[in-house]
């Protein structure tokens, strides 16, 4: 057979041992049956025959015409976005005869949509989305035979892909509201659905409080979220399915609203504040936020009230208290301006609506430095000649445990001494003074936040040592008044007895009347100066003594905590004469009670 280079006969295949040779009378016949491959065609098929006595060669111009089916390649899947066109190429390789017939197909309805090589549809649609077939073919006539058709096919799928988009999005058992009102504690199923391809990546969020709590998140057409036993102060509010493919430029959302039917209650969102620290003349706003369905609307429906003495009173509005209620009526303040002691209490607001009522209880306590103390004095009956009482009334507390300071120095002395009383004591002793002594006496409040202004300076005098019953002398008491109300103005009357009297030769009697209790009585009229001096006793049933100290200055201290007016005493110069130099006596005038 030669079919590589039919000039050359040296690369002939030799194909004799496909054939068969049959010797009859003399004559031999050769028979060669191959089943010729398509790499056979155009090769040319001789016979060559010799023996012993010559060499006999057939003719070269018979030729194998190999008849060869179409073959289709293979072709991919073909993504197409809705509206756009699709266009897809058959490859095949030729057969012999070449000329090769094309059939597109479409599967799902066993139409043909095309007789090109090239398939092209314009404007895909979501229903020409499936398998497509192509399909060749070519006829062969082979000799001796009847004409035969060969055909290849090949198949692929066409998806039509188009953007995310909802179907629908509703709470079972209203599938139409956009708005849906249940009861609290109610449970209820949310469920989304979409037309995507590729599937959606799909969200359920609670949105309520504009948190974008996800509730859901799947990678598909459909999501749902269970809402069990809702509550109205977390899952009321609006509620958003959100989809999105590859296709989408942005994100999409739809909306349902979920109103819960509840009673009044504090809004976890806005806790209250239950106490208020604050000081005087500040101001202060208690604020009370509610979650209710429906909101409160009748006017009684919000009430604020203070406790007094174990009492509770309706707080109405004045120049200083305010109350108000939010537009939403979800929302109630107190405002108290130019706070005042009176102000610091317990107060409590009331919240109702159709379906029940909620209370909560506010407290405004004082955060400041505590008042001085009231009524700073030293009882005239307390002064000892060691020792005085010092009195007070506490101030304001300033909100928290007070202790009290005093501070004591010699009127003389620089350094001051302080010593600390607790809260609850309101009278203390102050020991180990110098007799005849003047002191000065303050004290101050503290507390933890600070301590408060000191009282005004008090000056006492301590009693001498031999004065048994002389009245002390007490200065500048300022700061309070001393317990009593009894006003005594004490005049110190010096009287003095002559021995001997100049005029009187016979050497009479000393002077011995001492005007024992009386009043309004004239001192004896002598060379020397001798003063007139009333007593005035607003208290009958008091004993009152002249103490004979010269020149001691007296203080009144009044109810109001204010000082009167200071008395001066002194002892009136002596003539120089010889009834100077004998002994002066001073005695001391001891008021007799009388009656009344």
């Amino acid at each position: 057979m030669d079919k590589d280079t039919p000039s050359d006969y040296n690369d002939d295949a030799n194909v004799t041992e496909q054939s068969i040779s049959i010797v009859a009378g003399g004559r031999t016949t050769s028979t060669l049956t191959i089943t010729p491959l398509q790499e056979h065609h155009g090769a040319s098929i001789y016979c060559k025959v010799s023996n012993g006595y010559g060499l006999i060669i057939s003719d070269r111009k018979s030729r194998i015409d190999v008849l060869v089916p179409v073959v289709i390649r293979p072709i991919e899947n073909a993504t197409v976005l809705q509206n756009k066109a699709l266009s897809v190429t058959c490859l095949y390789t030729k057969g012999n005869p070449p000329k090769t017939s094309v059939t597109w197909i479409q599967v799902n309805t066993s139409r043909v949509v095309g007789v090109e090589q090239t398939l092209t549809i314009p404007n895909m649609q979501i229903t020409d989305e499936g398998y497509y077939k192509c399909r060749v073919n070519n006829t062969m006539e082979p000799t001796g035979c009847c004409a035969q058709t060969a055909y290849d096919e090949t198949m692929f799928y066409a998806d039509v892909q188009y953007p995310a988009s909802i179907q629908r999005f509703f709470v079972d058992g209203f599938e139409n509201a956009r708005s849906v009102t249940i009861n609290q504690s109610q449970s209820v199923v949310l469920s989304c659905e979409t037309y995507s391809d590729p599937v959606a990546h799909m969200f359920l969020i609670n949105n309520t409080r504009n948190q974008r709590d996800i509730l859901a998140e799947t990678h598909n057409n459909t999501i749902s979220a269970f809402l069990e036993n809702a509550r109205c102060e977390f899952d009321k509010g609006i509620y958003q399915c959100h989809w999105y493919n590859i296709h989408n430029a942005v994100q999409q959302a739809r909306e349902i609203e979920i109103i819960i039917r509840c009673a009044p209650r504090a809004s976890p969102f806005m806790p209250p504040v239950p106490k208020v620290w604050t000081k005087t003349n500040s101001s202060v706003i208690l604020t009370y936020t509610i979650v209710a369905y429906p909101p409160p609307r009748a006017s009684s429906a919000f009430i604020w009230r203070k406790q007094v003495n174990n009492e509770w009173f309706i707080v109405n509005d004045n120049t200083r208290i305010n109350t108000q209620i939010s537009q939403d009526r979800l929302q109630t303040n107190l405002s108290i301006v130019q706070v005042q002691i009176d102000d610091f209490a317990t107060y409590t607001v009331n919240v109702d609506n159709d379906i029940g009522s909620t209370e909560q209880t506010f407290v405004i306590q004082a955060n400041e430095e505590p008042a001085f103390p009231e009524h700073f004095g030293i009882p005239e009956n307390t002064i000892t000649d060691s020792s005085v009482i010092v009195e007070w009334t506490p101030g304001f507390n300033g909100g928290d445990d007070q202790w009290f300071v005093i501070g004591y120095k010699q009127y003389t002395g620089e350094k001051w001494t302080y010593k600390t009383i607790l809260e609850h004591i309101e009278r203390i002793s102050i020991e180990e003074l110098v007799a005849g002594t003047s002191y000065q006496f303050k004290m101050y409040a503290e507390n933890s936040i600070g301590k408060s202004a000191d009282t005004n300076v008090l000056t006492v005098t301590t009693r001498a040592k031999s004065d048994r019953g002389s009245s002390p002398s007490i200065g500048a008491a300022v700061g309070g008044a001393v317990g009593g109300t009894v006003v005594i103005v004490i005049v110190f009357g010096m009287f003095i007895l002559w021995k001997k009297s100049k005029r009187n030769e016979a050497g009479g009697s000393q002077y011995d009347d001492l005007f024992n209790g009386q009043v309004n009585v004239s001192a004896v009229s002598t060379s020397s100066e001798y003063e007139a001096y009333k007593v005035e006793s607003k208290n009958r049933s008091q004993y009152e003594t002249l103490a004979e100290t010269s020149f001691h200055e007296y203080s009144v201290i009044t109810h109001g905590g204010t000082q009167e007016h200071n008395a001066s005493n002194r002892v009136p110069d002596v003539a120089d004469n010889e009834c100077a130099k004998e002994e002066n006596r001073y005695v001391n005038l001891v008021l007799s009670k009388t009656g009344t």
